[in-house]
């Protein structure tokens, strides 16, 4: 809370000449009129107000949730009618921009967000409520466009069609990437479980892949690649080349592997040995045992690894660009190339969105798939 009450006092919004150019900063003080100035400070009037009177009530966390999800709302929405008065009178290639005040306050609820989501465990339509309500309304306003003089929605105007294919390609690699993590991850996690000899050579390879840098990957996988698209003609004609999404694809497959190894280890090992017993006293064989009793009572803990593993492919797929494989990366490079500072921001800010609406989904399922008796025992960790 502390941070959006420090961010009051830094810019609000800059006026640049152009996307290039250096802007004129403006504080909200000097966009806003005394009514909107009050507009925006009472969400955090009321944050305040919760925090005094009723933290220690069980709907504090609720409370604060639906409060702080207000707070970004009312943020854009006083965002896009300053960016309009702004804009009055000046040149078509005159851009105006969020500055640090304006996305300080968003960030700061969204850490109130994130807090009360893990708090609020006993609202179970509140949790999907504080989860998505703030994102959902900023995405409405988007969609009509309220939001239009902002200098991220002209570049996104006129990348539009491009915007939307290194969507399809970004959501592409990084899920394929997980699915195929999943198919080789989950049977790695049961044979570490039922090979002792065999634990710690698999997570030895696992836990080395995560200690190579992103891009030093993405380059160790374009060598032996074009020496094997060069050497085998069917691979090349089916795409496989040193460049592109082949080494990307393998890149960040190998990345998703740890966490979901691990989880799939772990949850098979916390099993109560009590139970184990009860079913080989029934008769049941190992791949009996398996698959109805150990997968099963494994899920909620396998999909916490997954949600990791998607969220860091998601981050991961961002650098993919670097080796042509597309994403939202491209906007991201071709920003620092270009110095425009809203062009990177194009790049950048869907891949947070996706990660943490990702991140959310994930939870809820993992809640949702997790028995009541885990819950109340407590071995179930988000």
């Amino acid at each position: 809370m502390g941070i959006g009450l420090l961010s009051l006092g830094f810019p609000f919004l800059t006026l640049k000449p152009n996307r290039l150019a250096q802007g004129s900063a403006f504080s909200l003080w000097n966009v806003l009129p005394p009514v909107e100035i009050l507009v925006l400070l009472l969400p955090w009037i009321v944050l305040i107000a919760l925090v005094l009177i009723i933290s220690e009530r069980p709907f504090y966390p609720l409370l604060v949730g639906v409060v702080a999800n207000v707070a970004v709302l009312t943020v854009f929405l006083l965002v896009g009618r300053s960016a309009e008065r702004l804009m009055i009178g000046q040149e078509p290639f005159a851009r105006v921009s969020m500055s640090f005040g304006s996305w300080g306050l968003v960030g700061a609820s969204y850490i109130l967000i994130i807090d009360a989501f893990q708090k609020a465990r006993a609202y179970r339509p509140g949790r999907f409520l504080i989860a998505f309500s703030g994102l959902l309304a900023v995405l409405l306003l988007l969609s009509t466009g309220y939001l239009k003089e902002l200098s991220i929605l002209k570049e996104y105007a006129v990348r539009k069609d491009r915007f939307l294919l290194e969507l399809g390609k970004h959501v592409t690699l990084s899920g394929v990437a997980v699915l195929l993590a999943v198919v080789i991850g989950t049977p790695l996690g049961v044979l570490a479980f039922r090979r002792r000899l065999l634990e710690r050579p698999i997570f030895f390879v696992v836990n080395s892949i995560q200690t190579i840098p992103s891009l030093a990957l993405f380059g160790i996988m374009i060598a032996p690649l074009s020496v094997l698209s060069y050497k085998v003609p069917f691979l090349r004609e089916m795409g496989v080349k040193g460049i592109g999404s082949t080494p990307a694809l393998i890149a960040l497959t190998l990345y998703a592997l740890l966490p979901i190894t691990r989880n799939t280890y772990t949850s098979l090992k916390v099993i109560d040995p009590a139970i184990l017993d009860s079913a080989k006293g029934m008769g049941m064989n190992r791949l009996e045992l398996l698959l109805t009793i150990q997968l099963p009572l494994s899920i909620p803990i396998i999909l916490s690894g997954i949600r990791v593993s998607m969220v860091q492919a998601i981050g991961n797929t961002t650098v993919a660009a670097l080796i042509g494989a597309g994403g939202f990366g491209v906007f991201v490079f071709q920003g620092l190339g270009q110095a425009a500072f809203d062009l990177i921001l194009l790049g950048t800010i869907p891949v947070i969105v996706l990660a943490i609406f990702t991140d959310k989904i994930m939870q809820l399922l993992v809640t949702l798939l997790t028995p009541e008796g885990l819950k109340k025992a407590g071995e179930i960790l988000q």
